[in-house]
């Protein structure tokens, strides 16, 4: 066992002796790239967390949702319902969070968010008031948009 021990710290130290981190004549390689998130992972989570949230498992979407965010889930919609339960379970500012990521994607229902009764308490929160303005601006902008489109396309052809 001695012995064992012996050679093992042998190694250890040759191999310490041997590797040349901050030697200038022999500089590490590049960097690797850091991989990006898999977008068809996201979604794949964002649905999970949608289906989990229309069985009533409000902690385990969640859970879902923060992890397709992390991978880069961004609908409007996913993001809504995530601020929404965290409101339900009591958290504000996680609440906040979520719903003013949302309107920075375009959430744009606004009767919606004003009415659903698990955000009461995250309206009276300071923040409130840019996230509502921020879904406003979607709301107003996507009925512009409407109704340039139904412009457009009854316009006569000259």
């Amino acid at each position: 066992m001695r012995r064992l021990l012996t050679v093992l710290a042998v190694l250890q130290l040759t191999a310490c002796a041997t590797t040349h981190t901050n030697d200038p004549r022999n500089p590490p390689g590049p960097a690797p790239r850091p991989v990006p998130p898999d977008a068809s992972e996201a979604r794949r989570l964002g649905a999970e967390a949608d289906r989990l949230l229309e069985d009533g498992r409000y902690e385990d979407a969640l859970f879902l949702y923060r992890k397709a965010y992390i991978d880069g889930f961004r609908h409007p919609d996913g993001l809504y319902y995530a601020g929404v339960i965290a409101a339900r379970g009591g958290s504000i500012d996680e609440s906040l969070i979520w719903l003013g990521r949302a309107a920075d994607e375009g959430f744009s229902a606004l009767q919606t968010m004003n009415l659903e009764p698990s955000l009461d308490a995250v309206r009276q929160h300071e923040s409130w008031a840019r996230i509502a303005e921020k879904v406003t601006a979607n709301a107003n902008k996507n009925t512009h948009n409407k109704d340039t489109r139904s412009d457009t396309a009854t316009a006569p052809a000259s």
